[in-house]
Formats: C-alpha cells, sequence, structure tokens
C-alpha cells in the first residue's frame, strides 16, 4: 500500500471516530461530530434522507437546515442525555471519559437514550445492530440486596449501552416475567421501563415518589406508570416508559425532549437561579404543543400540585415534551405534546437532613414555599399565561383532590410497607402548604361583574 493510501485509511479511520450516526428509531436523522479543537464541542448536521422526508427537528433548538447545526446548542442538545454529577463521575473512573465529554460517552453508552435517539458508530446501519436481549435479573437483585453504601451504580455493574439523564441510580430494563432484560451487547434492542434503586441519601425516597405520582394521578394530572415492586430483597420503583409505544407486539420508541433542551441550554442550567428556566420560559415551549390549552393548563396544575406536595425539584429537566412522529409509526402526528410528569417527590419532607426547601423555579419572585402570598400567585398565574381567576379555579381543583384522596392513598400505601414513615410526614406539609395555598387565594377577589352579568345573576 502507498504511503498516500496508508495516509487516507487513517484520515478514514480518525473522520469514523470522530464521528456518530444519529438515528431516531431506525431512521438516520444525521451526524454528529468532534469539533477539531473545540473543546468538547460538537457539531450536529441532519442526514439529506432526513430533510427530505419532511421528519420535524430533533429540538425546538436545532431547526431543519442542510447546515452544519451552532456547536455550542448541538453540544448542550446532545449533553443533556448524560448522567449528572456521581453517577457521572463513575463512568469518568471506568471508561476515562474527561469531564463534560458528552461525545465520548455517547459512543459507548448511546445505543438507546432518552426518547427515541440512539448513537452508533459512524457508518453503521441500525438494520445491523441486533435487536437481542441479556438477563441482568441476578446482579440487580444482589446489588439492591447491598447496603447502600456497597451498591454500585446499575448501568456500570450490568454493563449496559444506555444513556439516562439525572443524578439518580437507574437502569432501564426490559420486563419478563419477574426477569429483568437489558440489551445485549451490540443491541439496539428497546428498554420498556426503568428501575430506580434506593438512594443512599434518601432510602425513603421511592416510597415517596411512589405516593406523590399516586396523588397527583388521583389529582387528575397524566403521569407514568408507577410499581414498588419487590426485586431480591428489596423494593424498587419500576416506572414505564411513557416514551415507548407497543404496536403488533413491538416497542417503538418514540422522541421527547426536556425543556432545558428545547431551550439550547446546558442541564447544569435546570435551576432558574442558575440562568435556568422559569416558568414564563416553560410556557414559551409547552405553548407550543399541539393542545396548547391544555398543556398550559396542566403544567399551571402541576405548579400548583408542586408548591403543594413541597416538590423543590421540578427543574427544567423534569418536564419535558413528547413528540407524536414516529418513522416506523407512518403518520402518528407531527406535532409534540406536554409529556406526563415524572420525578414527583416530596423535597420538603426531607428538610432536616438538610435538602434544600426551597423551589427550582420562582413563585412569582419567591422560591420560598413559606413567603409565598397572593401577590407571588397572581404574579405565577400571569408567568403561565393564565387568567388568574382560572388560575385560582384550577388551583382549587388540585388541593380539593389532594385533600380527599391524600389519606386513603397513604393507608394504602402504609399497608403494604409498615415500616416505612414518610407518608404521614408527607401528609402534614401537603395540609400545611394547603393553608398557605388557601390563605393566598382567598384574597384574590372574584372577577367584578358588569351590570349585564349582575342582572343576568338575579334570582328567578
Amino acid at each position: 500500500m502507498s504511503s498516500s493510501a496508508e495516509a487516507e485509511g487513517r484520515d478514514a479511520v480518525t473522520r469514523n471516530l470522530e464521528n456518530l450516526s444519529i438515528f431516531w428509531g431506525k431512521s438516520p436523522l444525521g451526524r454528529l461530530e468532534k469539533i477539531p479543537g473545540g473543546r468538547g464541542l460538537l457539531g450536529f448536521t441532519y442526514d439529506p434522507a432526513w430533510l427530505d422526508s419532511e421528519g420535524p427537528p430533533v429540538s425546538l433548538s436545532l431547526p431543519l437546515s442542510s447546515e452544519t447545526r451552532d456547536p455550542l446548542i448541538s453540544t448542550n442538545f446532545f449533553e443533556n442525555f448524560l448522567p449528572e454529577g456521581n453517577a457521572f463521575g463513575v463512568f469518568q473512573m471506568m471508561k476515562r471519559i474527561p469531564p463534560g465529554d458528552a461525545f465520548s460517552f455517547l459512543s459507548i453508552y448511546g445505543r438507546e437514550c432518552a426518547g427515541a435517539l440512539s448513537a452508533l458508530p459512524f457508518g453503521e446501519s441500525f438494520e445491523e445492530s441486533s435487536a437481542d436481549y441479556r438477563d441482568v435479573t441476578d446482579i440487580v437483585s444482589g446489588q439492591l440486596a447491598l447496603p447502600s453504601r456497597e451498591r454500585q451504580n446499575l448501568i456500570a455493574v450490568t454493563n449496559s449501552k444506555v444513556s439516562l439523564a439525572g443524578a439518580q441510580n437507574k437502569l432501564p430494563v426490559t420486563l419478563d416475567g419477574q426477569r429483568l432484560l437489558v440489551s445485549a451487547d451490540g443491541s439496539s434492542a428497546t428498554t420498556t421501563h426503568i428501575i430506580k434503586a434506593p438512594s443512599s441519601a434518601l432510602p425513603d425516597s421511592r416510597y415517596n415518589e411512589a405516593f406523590c405520582v399516586d396523588l397527583a394521578r388521583s389529582a387528575g394530572l397524566p403521569v407514568p406508570k408507577t410499581e414498588l415492586r419487590n426485586i431480591g430483597e428489596a423494593d424498587a420503583l419500576v416506572v414505564e416508559r411513557y416514551d415507548r409505544i407497543e404496536k403488533d407486539g413491538v416497542s417503538h420508541r418514540l422522541h421527547q425532549e426536556d425543556i432545558c433542551q428545547a431551550l439550547g441550554l446546558f442541564s447544569a442550567q435546570k435551576h432558574e437561579r442558575r440562568q435556568g428556566p422559569g416558568f414564563s420560559d416553560c410556557i414559551g415551549v409547552v405553548g407550543r404543543c399541539s393542545d396548547a390549552i391544555n398543556a398550559i393548563e396542566n403544567f399551571a396544575k402541576s405548579a400548583i400540585f408542586n408548591f403543594i406536595v413541597g416538590n423543590g425539584d421540578a427543574h427544567g429537566k423534569n418536564f419535558s415534551i413528547l413528540y407524536d412522529w414516529s418513522p416506523e409509526l407512518g403518520e402518528y402526528g407531527k406535532g409534540f405534546r406536554l409529556a406526563p410528569f415524572y420525578d414527583l417527590i416530596s423535597t420538603l419532607s426531607y428538610a432536616e437532613r438538610g435538602v434544600d426547601t426551597e423551589m427550582a423555579m420562582s413563585y412569582g419572585n419567591s422560591f420560598d414555599t413559606r413567603k409565598i402570598n397572593s401577590v407571588n400567585f397572581r404574579a405565577l398565574a400571569k408567568a403561565l399565561g393564565v387568567d388568574v381567576h382560572r388560575f385560582k379555579a384550577l388551583a382549587e381543583e388540585i388541593y380539593e383532590s389532594v385533600s380527599e384522596y391524600s389519606p386513603g392513598i397513604a393507608s394504602e400505601h402504609a399497608i403494604r410497607f409498615p415500616s416505612v414513615d414518610i407518608y404521614e410526614k408527607i401528609i402534614k406539609i401537603t395540609e400545611k402548604q394547603t393553608n398557605l395555598l388557601c390563605q393566598a387565594l382567598d384574597k384574590i377577589r372574584p372577577a367584578k361583574q358588569t351590570k349585564t352579568n349582575k342582572r343576568n345573576n338575579r334570582p328567578r
């Protein structure tokens, strides 16, 4: 082989190593490349075939174009798929991944991400990947049985090639009876559920979240299907993936993006105090949903629910939009809708453990639930784009449902898990927060009636 041919071959290998093929479902979406000298910056370019297919953009922050998208926005979008904090530190140590190196992480773990996207070696066809699974039941059961200080990251210890955002110890799986399956090596098989391990810092967080999800469902909020399942010797929270849909016995991926991705923000900006999104920013995204009026009202109700249960972790990455389009499902729809509400938990119940009690987003210029009044709620309604009197009606709907159903749901959970004492604590928080809410809402006077309205409202 001539020296020029050898050089060309080396260049080709380098190009392949510095590029990833991105798929939406099984369809080529585009190419992700490391920017030379870009210090970790990535460039994303849509595949010409995708542009010709008239498919939607991968993100509201990355409009369709034949040109390479803004490296900063591209990097922010794909970086948001990565685990955070100590969870990412595990992979840094195992695979020697530099801090913040989204490309290196996705090249190893990107075969399945949140939503419909997969990152494969450049040039590899999705059809070349198998759809095989392997059983990790014994590994997961063994890990959950260990004391929290000895428990390892479930994705790492099972050597699963998946990427999920957040700092929690969790593992995407497919359930086969009592068996827990993950994608086999080199496989791009789809997972359908997420196992959340007990938290070492907050060991009863799984019971807390299961209770809050059931409470939100009783209040009419859309939430994923969840259950507390005994795996080996421990209870784990099992969440059904809402970004999956089954058709003819086959599970298909549905694309989603969180609010930070939609706004082109870095994951570390997920809190409003860190230059992240507030309620008005979120509504800028939610208001573009296909069913905008319903989406905005549900989002407003979620804000009230989070206030009542004291969920200070409702930040920009804990709200998502779900795209109604799939290459494999034909004309499924080309808009997007507000995804079910997830990661619902009463963080206020851990105040004595030093957990931050402030809200992730400002409620009318206040992050402190103890200092939120009618002025703040008026400002919140405005930020949400909801008439203040309609907001008051939605709030009454939520707190009445919570007050009615929370004792019964707590009782059901306590019967199943009698040694868990978190339920009574959350009930007391909801009662206190509801009282604060009612005091504030009582100061929001009814809308003034016109003379015509007064005549129409007279008894007959």
